[in-house]
C-alpha cells in the first residue's frame, strides 16, 4: 500500500481515541503517531498491560500487537496476562520470538501456521477491525484475564 495512504487511513482510525474514551476505559495513550498506536489498559489492582500496534502498510496488512508493561519492555511468558482464552499466547511466535496475541486482527494470528487461511481480507472491512476497535478487543480480554 502507498505509505500515504496508509498513514491517512491510520489517523483516520486512530482520531477517534479522545481523552474521555482514555478516561472512560482507564487506557494510557503512549502513542499514536503512523505507524505506532500504543496503548496501555489500566485498572485498580490489575497489573499494567501495553499493547503496542505497528501497522505499517495499513490495512493491506493486519497490524502487528506486541505485548509490553508498562515500562514498553516486552512481556515474556511467565507474564503475560492468565486465562485470556487463548488470546494472550506465551509461547513465541515463529516468526517474532515473542509471546504473541493469537486474534484475527493482528499480523500474528494471520501469519502463524495455524492461520494462515483465515485471511486478513476476511476481516479488514468489517466492523471492529479498525485499530480502535482492535484495541477494544484486547482490553475486553485483558479485563477477564487474572489481575
Amino acid at each position: 500500500m502507498n505509505e500515504t495512504a496508509s498513514k491517512m487511513r491510520f489517523d483516520k482510525d486512530v482520531g477517534t481515541i479522545g481523552n474521555r474514551l482514555l478516561g472512560v476505559r482507564g487506557w494510557k495513550l503512549y502513542s499514536k503517531e503512523f505507524p505506532v498506536l500504543d496503548v496501555g489498559f489500566q485498572a485498580e489492582g490489575r497489573t499494567e498491560l501495553r499493547v503496542r500496534l505497528v501497522a505499517t502498510n495499513w490495512n493491506d496488512e493486519p497490524p502487528s500487537v506486541e505485548l509490553l508493561d508498562k515500562d514498553g519492555n516486552y512481556l515474556t511468558g511467565p507474564n503475560i496476562p492468565q486465562n485470556s482464552g487463548s488470546v494472550f499466547h506465551a509461547d513465541n511466535h515463529h516468526l517474532t520470538g515473542r509471546p504473541f496475541v493469537c486474534m484475527a486482527g493482528a499480523r500474528e494470528y494471520h501469519t502463524h501456521q495455524n492461520h494462515v487461511g483465515d485471511s486478513w481480507d476476511n476481516y479488514k472491512r468489517r466492523g471492529g477491525y479498525d485499530l480502535g476497535g482492535i484495541v477494544t478487543q484486547l482490553w475486553k480480554v485483558w479485563q477477564k484475564c487474572n489481575p
